[in-house]
């Protein structure tokens, strides 16, 4: 799977907010974790109107890998 921008900026604010998984407003943003979420970078449960999230080892080695280049 190739990240886009978008992808990334995503993955440094999730990280952002912390690195055991916060609840966030999930507007706007469900189809992006979905995306992260089938190609390993992050694990999202969503509710009604919330996204539970943890960043995995995945997304965590490429923001890194993002902010090295």
């Amino acid at each position: 799977m190739l990240l886009t921008r978008e992808d990334l900026e995503l993955l440094k604010r999730l990280q952002a907010a912390g690195e055991r998984g916060r609840s966030i407003p999930e507007f706007n943003t469900r189809i992006a974790l979905q995306r992260l979420a089938r190609g390993g970078y992050v694990v999202a449960r969503t509710g009604l109107e919330l996204v539970n999230y943890r960043i995995t080892q995945r997304g965590k080695d490429a923001v890194i890998k993002h902010d090295l280049n």
